[in-house]
Protein backbone atom coordinates (compact mmCIF):
# COMPACT_ATOMS: atom_id res chain seq x y z
CA UNK A 1 0.00 0.00 0.00
CA UNK A 2 0.87 3.99 -0.79
CA UNK A 3 0.32 6.96 1.48
CA UNK A 4 0.86 10.27 0.87
CA UNK A 5 1.62 12.00 4.26
CA UNK A 6 2.17 15.59 5.26
CA UNK A 7 6.23 16.73 5.70
CA UNK A 8 6.18 16.73 8.82
CA UNK A 9 4.21 13.43 9.76
CA UNK A 10 6.22 9.95 10.82
CA UNK A 11 4.84 6.85 9.98
CA UNK A 12 5.98 4.43 13.40
CA UNK A 13 6.95 1.15 12.03
CA UNK A 14 6.12 -0.38 15.92
CA UNK A 15 2.85 -0.64 15.90
CA UNK A 16 0.14 -1.50 12.95
CA UNK A 17 -1.03 1.31 10.69
CA UNK A 18 -4.50 1.67 9.67
CA UNK A 19 -5.02 2.90 5.98
CA UNK A 20 -8.10 3.81 4.33
CA UNK A 21 -9.32 4.44 0.99
CA UNK A 22 -9.87 8.77 0.32
CA UNK A 23 -12.87 7.57 -2.21
CA UNK A 24 -14.80 5.26 0.07
CA UNK A 25 -13.43 6.30 4.17
CA UNK A 26 -15.32 3.51 5.28
CA UNK A 27 -12.75 0.90 4.17
CA UNK A 28 -10.12 0.09 6.30
CA UNK A 29 -6.89 -1.81 6.46
CA UNK A 30 -4.22 -2.27 8.96
CA UNK A 31 -0.89 -3.22 8.26
CA UNK A 32 1.16 -5.17 10.99
CA UNK A 33 4.64 -5.79 8.80
CA UNK A 34 5.32 -2.77 6.15
CA UNK A 35 8.01 -1.03 4.89
CA UNK A 36 8.57 3.17 5.04
CA UNK A 37 10.33 4.88 2.90
CA UNK A 38 10.22 8.50 2.27
CA UNK A 39 10.56 9.65 -1.26
CA UNK A 40 10.72 13.22 -1.95
CA UNK A 41 14.66 13.99 -1.88
CA UNK A 42 15.37 17.51 -1.37
CA UNK A 43 17.06 19.15 -4.49
CA UNK A 44 17.28 22.60 -3.22
CA UNK A 45 17.35 24.06 0.74
CA UNK A 46 18.29 27.94 1.69
CA UNK A 47 18.72 28.55 -2.20
CA UNK A 48 21.70 26.15 -2.59
CA UNK A 49 21.68 22.99 -4.32
CA UNK A 50 21.82 19.92 -2.29
CA UNK A 51 20.90 16.87 -4.71
CA UNK A 52 23.59 14.96 -6.45
CA UNK A 53 22.31 13.68 -9.50
CA UNK A 54 22.85 10.28 -10.08
CA UNK A 55 23.94 8.58 -13.26
CA UNK A 56 21.95 7.70 -15.81
CA UNK A 57 22.36 4.13 -15.58
CA UNK A 58 21.61 4.12 -11.87
CA UNK A 59 18.33 6.50 -12.55
CA UNK A 60 17.68 3.48 -15.19
CA UNK A 61 17.97 0.46 -13.03
CA UNK A 62 15.90 2.28 -10.56
CA UNK A 63 12.80 3.07 -12.12
CA UNK A 64 12.75 -0.09 -13.83
CA UNK A 65 12.79 -1.83 -10.90
CA UNK A 66 10.58 0.55 -9.12
CA UNK A 67 8.06 -0.41 -12.16
CA UNK A 68 8.86 -4.37 -11.71
CA UNK A 69 6.91 -3.84 -8.20
CA UNK A 70 3.60 -3.08 -9.86
CA UNK A 71 1.02 -5.55 -11.02
CA UNK A 72 0.72 -6.02 -14.35
CA UNK A 73 -2.55 -5.47 -14.07
CA UNK A 74 -1.92 -1.64 -13.54
CA UNK A 75 1.02 -1.16 -16.18
CA UNK A 76 -1.92 -2.19 -19.18
CA UNK A 77 -2.78 -0.14 -21.64
CA UNK A 78 -6.42 -1.67 -22.38
CA UNK A 79 -8.34 -1.17 -18.98
CA UNK A 80 -5.56 -0.62 -16.33
CA UNK A 81 -6.76 -1.50 -12.85
CA UNK A 82 -6.85 2.02 -10.93
CA UNK A 83 -3.43 2.21 -8.20
CA UNK A 84 -4.90 3.32 -5.25
CA UNK A 85 -2.82 5.67 -3.08
CA UNK A 86 -4.18 6.22 0.37
CA UNK A 87 -3.80 9.98 2.59
CA UNK A 88 -3.03 10.30 6.13
CA UNK A 89 -5.91 11.26 8.12
CA UNK A 90 -3.94 14.56 8.80
CA UNK A 91 -3.84 14.62 5.21
CA UNK A 92 -7.50 13.72 3.96
CA UNK A 93 -9.06 15.92 6.79
CA UNK A 94 -7.28 19.11 5.06
CA UNK A 95 -8.35 18.12 1.59
CA UNK A 96 -11.94 17.28 3.18
CA UNK A 97 -12.21 20.96 4.30
CA UNK A 98 -10.36 23.11 1.19
CA UNK A 99 -13.29 20.64 -0.78
CA UNK A 100 -15.95 21.99 1.60
CA UNK A 101 -15.04 25.35 2.36
CA UNK A 102 -14.58 26.23 -1.70
CA UNK A 103 -17.96 24.67 -2.44
CA UNK A 104 -17.01 21.48 -3.59
CA UNK A 105 -19.03 18.89 -0.86
CA UNK A 106 -19.69 16.72 -3.58
CA UNK A 107 -15.95 15.84 -3.85
CA UNK A 108 -15.53 15.41 -0.15
CA UNK A 109 -16.63 13.19 2.40
CA UNK A 110 -18.34 9.69 0.65
CA UNK A 111 -18.16 8.16 4.29
CA UNK A 112 -17.99 8.96 7.75
CA UNK A 113 -14.59 10.48 9.12
CA UNK A 114 -11.74 7.98 8.92
CA UNK A 115 -10.97 6.29 12.46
Amino acid sequence: ADQLCLHDEEIATDRPLTIFDPQATWKHKTLRHFIVRELLQPVFRSGGLVYEQPPLAQTRDYCAAQLATLWEETKRFKNPHRYYVDLSQRLWRIRDDLLRQNGRADMARQGSEPK
